[in-house]
């Protein structure tokens, strides 16, 4: 294994402005695609929207193996104003690397795919199949991941997020849910004439954050965190003496492994018909997709077990067992009974800030890792 090759391809990846939701993964993916078959993999490109392809590539195993899963995502927020250098030009200094998606998740990605480049030029006959499931979309709805095919399985799926050494085995979710207040427009000067819905709504907002304060802070889950609901966005109104007759408001709710999306919508609609002053002028419109719900794989599972031991083995301790406070893909693996955990090279605190970075010794200890537990499941026959 060759520690620059992980940076090699990292620098070619940061160039390629996958950037959602203004660019597209296309050039990313087709690059994937490239080296993964010149690495010996059979290859696919899923189509998930125009210009948006899955790359799926399998480095085949000699049969009766198990299968492991290396997934991350191509996509990047965007860059912002205020960086020190070129967002999209990697800049190497000292032991770290700068550049959109270093750390999430082009760092991760780069590690896997020189992960499975070495694999495959050991000439290591292994049983089990690689597969390697470069995706798009995680940084808005998971499209990408939610529309893997069908015939996609394995015995232990690894996410790439930064988890700074530890290991993580859950995740919180979140759902989206946009409030509509409908009120009755009139004159600013004779608001008793209409209904206001901007001050409908500011009711039903203090109502939910009642709630979150007094029972949401009591969910808390010893890995992820507590469950919370924050307002996001809203807009009303449309004219300075009009009383306003529509207004919407953007929940932002955060699901702890246990809680189900359902239980949840109707906690919040429970809320809203138990306020008489509403007059049933306040309900959930729609939602807006997002990642996906929480998710979680137990600590004592022979594939969390293995995981662990291959993080031992390259950093020299036993990692600790964490949970994201954030939304990751491994929803959608483990809604196909995939055990999944969640490694990758990085802190996570520096994800989407300005001047994102990724120190180069995580870099190679991410391949390293990857290598081992890839190495570890697809050796195993089942």
């Amino acid at each position: 294994m060759h520690p620059e090759r992980t940076v090699e391809i990292l620098a070619d990846l940061i160039r390629f402005q996958s950037v959602n939701p203004s660019g597209t993964e296309e050039e990313a993916a087709a690059y994937v695609a490239q080296v993964m078959r010149e690495a010996g993999c059979e290859v696919e490109l899923q189509e998930i929207e125009p210009g948006r392809p899955n790359v799926i590539a399998r480095l085949k195993g000699t049969g009766g193996g198990k299968t492991i899963i290396l997934n991350t995502h191509m996509d990047v927020v965007p860059a912002g104003e205020g960086w020190s250098s070129d967002p999209f030009t990697m800049l190497r200094k000292g032991d770290r690397v700068y550049g959109r998606g270093v750390m999430d998740a082009k760092g991760p990605l780069a590690a896997m795919m020189a992960a499975v480049e070495a694999i495959a030029a050991s000439g290591a006959q292994l049983p089990g199949d690689i597969v390697l499931a470069a995706v798009v979309d995680e940084e808005a709805a998971s499209l990408g991941a939610r529309r893997l095919p069908d015939d996609l399985h394995g015995d232990l799926a690894v996410i790439g997020e930064a988890t700074d050494g530890s290991l993580a085995i859950a995740h919180r979710g979140s759902i989206r849910p946009v409030l509509l207040a409908e009120g009755v427009s009139a004159h600013s000067s004779t608001p008793h004439l209409g209904v206001n819905a901007v001050s409908l709504m500011a009711r039903t907002l203090v109502a939910l954050e009642d709630f979150a304060e007094q029972e949401l802070t009591k969910r808390i889950h010893p890995l992820t965190g507590q469950s919370t609901l924050s307002v996001t966005i809203i807009n009303g109104g449309i004219k300075e003496s009009m009383i306003p007759d529509r207004c919407e408001a953007l929940i932002d709710r955060r699901l702890i492994p246990g809680e189900a999306e359902d239980d949840a919508l109707r906690e919040i609609e429970q809320i809203i018909a138990g306020l008489p002053a509403l007059d049933g002028r306040v309900r959930i419109d729609r939602l807006v997709l997002t990642t996906g719900v929480a998710s979680e794989t137990r600590p004592d599972h022979p594939m969390v077990e293995l995981a662990s031991a291959a993080i031992e083995r390259v950093y020299g301790r036993k990692p600790e067992l964490t949970g994201l406070t954030a939304n990751c893909d491994m929803t959608h693996f483990v809604k196909r009974g995939i055990p999944s955990v969640i490694y990758g090279p990085g802190d996570f605190s520096v994800a989407h800030k300005i001047d994102e970075w990724v120190t180069l010794s995580e870099l190679e200890n991410a391949t390293r890792v990857y290598t081992s537990i890839a190495v570890e499941v697809a050796g195993s026959y089942r």
